[in-house]
C-alpha cells in the first residue's frame, strides 16, 4: 500500500513519462492563464509550518516555487495552458523533517489517468485561476491512518 502512494513522492519521478521538452518550449507561443494558489500549511496539531517548499509542475516541468512564511501561509503564482491536456500538480515538502510530503493534483491528463500514474489517495482540486487550499503535513503513522480511513486503495491490488 505505501509503495503505491510513495511512488508519486519520489523526486526522480517528477518528469512524466512521455513528457516532451520541445512541447514545453512551444508553450510560450500559446496563451497562458495567470493563476495563484494560496493557503496555509500546518502540522496535525494545527500549528503553521514555516519553510515548507511549495513547487508547481506542469507536465513534469517546474513552473514556479515558493516557501511558507513564519505562520505557514503561502502564495504561489504560476501560469498554465488551459487548453492543453497536461498534468499539473503541486508538491509540499518540509526539508529536514519527518513529515510526509503532500502532493495535490490540480489537473490530471488523460494519459496519466489511462496509465493510472497517480495514486487515488492523492487529493485533487479543480484547477482555476484563483484557488485556496490549506494543507496538513503528517507523520508517516498519521498519513497511513488517513489513507486507511479514506479506503482509497481498494481494488488497487496492494
Amino acid at each position: 500500500m505505501i509503495r503505491w502512494l510513495l511512488v508519486a513522492l519520489l523526486p526522480g519521478l517528477i518528469l512524466m513519462p512521455g513528457a516532451d521538452p520541445a512541447a514545453a518550449s512551444q508553450s510560450s507561443e500559446l496563451e497562458k492563464i495567470a493563476g495563484v494558489l494560496t493557503g496555509k500549511v500546518s502540522s496535525d496539531s494545527g500549528t503553521g509550518l514555516a519553510g515548507v517548499q511549495i513547487k508547481i509542475f506542469e507536465e513534469g516541468f517546474l513552473v514556479n516555487d515558493t516557501e511558507t512564511g513564519s505562520d505557514g501561509s503561502y502564495r504561489l503564482e504560476f501560469s498554465y495552458l488551459p487548453d492543453i491536456d497536461w498534468t499539473i500538480l503541486v508538491w509540499f515538502v518540509l526539508p529536514g523533517s519527518d513529515l510526509i510530503p503532500e502532493i495535490m493534483i490540480l489537473r490530471e491528463s488523460l494519459k496519466s489517468k489511462d496509465m493510472e500514474l497517480w495514486s487515488p489517495c492523492l487529493p485533487r482540486i479543480h484547477l482555476n485561476a484563483r484557488m485556496r487550499h490549506d494543507v496538513t503535513l503528517l507523520t508517516e503513522a498519521a498519513k497511513l491512518a488517513q489513507i486507511s480511513e479514506l479506503d482509497c486503495l481498494a481494488g488497487q491490488g496492494n
